[in-house]
């Protein structure tokens, strides 16, 4: 068969590859993951009261991709985050090569950061306004380790659910937030937080894995205005003994 003037052979052959490339990529995806022994008629508490929490282990290795953007700004790196129940929380970001950008010790309400650039290690309360000047992102009163490892903070659910699609709810919580819920899957996929002035600070929950018992977006995307943090989680360590002595090393 010859190709006519018109071009119609040439360009079915062009959406026949491009079809079977989409078919190939779609074959080698990893499949949606599903919540074990979930059921949709359970509903939205039972599926918020399935989620992660921090009580379900005593501490917490994991390592990730970094990503800031700041309208056309873009930063990127490493970070490995490490958490000790029930009040210490640490991350320690590296640029290119490895390079020391800065640490953050968060201890009950108290957060210190020192880094590259700082003579002096900045002090102050989580709720302040320490973490907006390193990143720009304004959390509110929301808990720091819940919206960086990607679990959702506890909370009552406040009437009437929302059900835009059948497998899906869109429930508030009390406090003014909102969570948008796949019933199939047992999962929560995204979380809008509510801050001063009307702004809003959105969570987007992607790419879950089961590590152990516990289901984890691997990827957590933080959006407030034109600002960007991702974090693509490479690894998690559970209960291995970490303790407070060895978070607190290297702090000044």
């Amino acid at each position: 068969m010859h190709t006519s003037r018109s071009g119609h052979p040439r360009n079915f052959q062009t959406v026949y590859k491009w079809f079977a490339l989409c078919a190939l990529a779609l074959a080698c995806a990893p499949p949606l993951v599903v919540r074990e022994g979930w059921d949709a008629t359970q509903g939205p508490a039972a599926l918020l009261a399935a989620s992660t929490s921090l009580a379900q282990f005593a501490d917490l290795t994991a390592e990730a991709a970094i990503e800031l953007r700041r309208g056309e700004m873009r930063d990127r790196g490493t970070a490995l985050v490490q958490l000790v129940n029930p009040d210490l929380f640490r991350v320690e970001v590296r640029g290119p090569f490895f390079t020391h950008i800065f640490t953050a010790l968060l201890e009950g309400d108290s957060l210190t950061v020192y880094g590259r650039g700082m003579d002096q290690p900045l002090k102050g309360s989580v709720h302040g306004r320490l973490l907006t000047t390193l990143t720009g992102l304004d959390l509110g009163s929301y808990d720091l380790r819940y919206a960086l490892l990607g679990f959702v903070e506890p909370d009552s659910i406040v009437e009437p659910v929302e059900y835009p699609h059948a497998d899906h709810a869109v429930v508030a919580l009390a406090g003014g937030r909102q969570a948008w819920l796949d019933l199939r899957r047992g999962l929560v996929l995204r979380e809008s937080i509510p801050l001063p002035e009307g702004e809003v600070l959105l969570r987007e929950l992607k790419e879950y894995r089961r590590e152990q018992a516990l289901y984890l977006p691997r990827r957590v995307e933080i959006r407030q205005r034109d600002i960007l943090l991702a974090l693509s989680y490479k690894n998690y360590a559970f209960n291995r003994g970490l303790d407070a002595e060895q978070l607190r090393r290297g702090m000044p």
